[in-house]
């Protein structure tokens, strides 16, 4: 932990400081072989309060914020971030070679020295760093600061800390359970499989019945993979004995799946085909492009990192479009890295092994990064429907099938989720005997294909693609198709006529019935005796 504790922070934001302190380390599991924390507080010089192994236990620990005092000056944190690089992060001071190595900052200004070089050492040495800023803090300068964009947290004041508790926890805490709780066995990578979970030495296997899509966004995290994308474990073969005995009751936010409250379970096998299993996607994403499938290629191996440029060709490439589900690879690319800083290397040769992606990135160094565009670019266009009625009012239908009278015009509209200018949309239709093409530029990324009189000839599907020449490539999507029935105004109202009718004899004879049981007998004359 570095704080800042200079001149403008007043004695009672220093106190919000220390309470998210202890909030932090309350919910953390602190002791030799789980969570170290060290401490360092800063102003014009920097100061180590405690180093990684000086307090061993959560109750010493805790009792030590309590009793921090802060004394003032200026801002410098370049040269604190220098400081812990060289009097925290060191085997002897207490850092496990195997651990995860991270520094959060908490500041509430702007530095008065460079931090851009300290920054670059850190991350150089593999240490995660966080940066939360406070009020005065300058956010471009975070994001210099911390390893990436996630990393950081900008706050309008000290009160702020606490919606951020839970966020920090669940990052300190990662990697400070036993190692290999987890895993997925025959998928096909890391991220899928069948599960299993290690306690007490052992592996068990799980049900699916005791197992739920919370507990699998637990798993996937705890593995270092995306978010769940299939839940179904009778891909992955049957349980292998022992059967976990305990239902997972996952809030979702946990760490590790053994965080997790457990209730009994009464099963002592799995039946046929229900063993728990399921396939996390690949944490790959690309970033600054206007789609979800073009950017920057970032993978993710604890931490997200752009990929070295040299040695991609469309065929490694496709890889990553395909792990990021947006079809082929169309276009590679490389510009300068905003910094010098650590980047993955993936060796083509282990991707055409058939591992991937994160399997195959190894840490590295690189100016120039990868950028890649895949095929599926554009996001799905949308199609509706509009009729105009007689009395001139217009009804906008969006549903996968429509109707419209006989006669009456009726408009078919095409747009799109604005990600590019211009374009075009070509609008299909299909009947049983004919098909037509209708093509008409794109104007505020929709076109409006007017009829003025439907006829049974309209009547099919319809749908809309969308053109656009982008980075020197044609590129469409298509939307869902839109159903279309074209009915007759006369017999509508002759269906309608013979309705009433219907409805007519109905009640009369309903009424006739009911006035026939209402009618009183005729009384008989009585007898008199003679």
């Amino acid at each position: 932990m570095l704080v800042d504790e200079s001149g403008s922070i007043s004695r009672n934001d220093f106190d919000k400081i220390q309470t998210f302190l202890v909030a932090i380390v309350s919910g953390l599991n602190i002791g030799p072989d789980a969570v170290q924390i060290g401490l360092t507080l800063f102003s014009t010089k920097a100061r180590t309060e405690w180093h990684l192994n000086t307090h061993q236990t959560k109750q010493t620990l805790l009792r030590a914020i309590e009793e921090l005092k802060k004394t003032g000056g200026s801002t410098k944190t370049g040269k604190a971030l220098e400081h812990i690089l060289h009097n925290q992060f060191k085997p002897r001071l207490g850092m496990r070679p195997d651990s995860r190595r991270i520094a959060v900052l908490i500041t509430d200004g702007e530095s008065q020295d460079k931090v851009l070089l300290p920054s670059k050492n850190l991350k150089h040495n593999d240490i995660e760093v966080y940066a939360i800023g406070v009020q005065g803090a300058r956010e471009s300068e975070l994001k210099v600061i911390a390893s990436d964009n996630d990393h950081v947290y900008f706050l309008k004041d000290f009160k702020s800390l606490n919606g951020i508790i839970r966020n920090i926890t669940i990052d300190l805490s990662k990697g400070s359970n036993n190692l290999d709780s987890v895993r997925l066995l025959n998928g096909s990578s890391l991220c899928s499989g069948g599960l299993q979970v290690k306690s007490n030495q052992r592996w068990s296997s799980v049900c699916e019945d005791d197992f739920d899509l919370q507990d699998a966004e637990v798993v996937c995290r705890e593995l270092g993979c995306g978010p769940p994308s299939l839940l179904q474990g009778a891909l992955y073969g049957e349980a292998e004995a022992p059967v976990w005995s305990r239902e997972f009751q996952c809030g979702g936010h946990e760490s590790a799946l053994l965080d997790c409250r457990s209730s009994g379970s009464a099963r002592s096998s799995c039946s046929p085909g229900k063993a728990a299993g399921l396939t996390c996607s690949e944490p790959v994403r690309l970033v600054g492009g206007a789609s979800r499938c073009a950017g920057t290629l970032e993978v993710k191996q604890r931490l997200w990192r752009s990929v070295e440029a040299s040695g991609w060709t469309l065929t490694d490439a496709a890889v990553a479009c395909r792990e990021l589900d947006c079809g082929s690879a169309v276009l590679t690319g490389r510009r300068n890295a905003s910094w010098d800083g650590p980047t993955w290397k993936i060796k083509p040769d282990c991707v055409k092994s058939g591992s991937t992606l994160r399997e195959c990135a190894t840490s590295s160094q690189s100016s120039t990064v990868l950028e890649l565009i895949c095929s599926d670019l554009l996001v799905q266009p949308i199609i509706s429907a509009s009729f105009s009625s007689n009395d001139g009012h217009s009804q906008v239908q969006q549903q996968e099938s429509s109707w419209v009278f006989k006669g009456s015009s009726f408009t078919i509209s095409c747009s799109i989720q604005p990600q590019y200018p211009g374009g075009s949309f070509q609008l299909t239709f299909t009947s049983s005997n004919t098909t037509n093409n209708y093509t008409l530029p794109a104007v505020n990324h929709s076109a409006h294909f007017l009829f003025t009189a439907a006829e049974p000839a309209h009547q099919g599907t319809y749908s809309c693609v969308y053109h656009v020449f982008v980075f020197s490539h044609n590129f469409s999507s298509e939307s869902r198709q839109l159903s279309l029935t074209v009915s007759d105004p006369t017999v509508f109202v002759i269906r309608l006529l013979l309705l009433l009718l219907l409805l007519f004899i109905a009640a009369v004879c309903f009424s006739h019935k009911v006035t026939g049981r209402q009618e009183p007998r005729p009384q008989e004359d009585p007898e008199l005796d003679g």
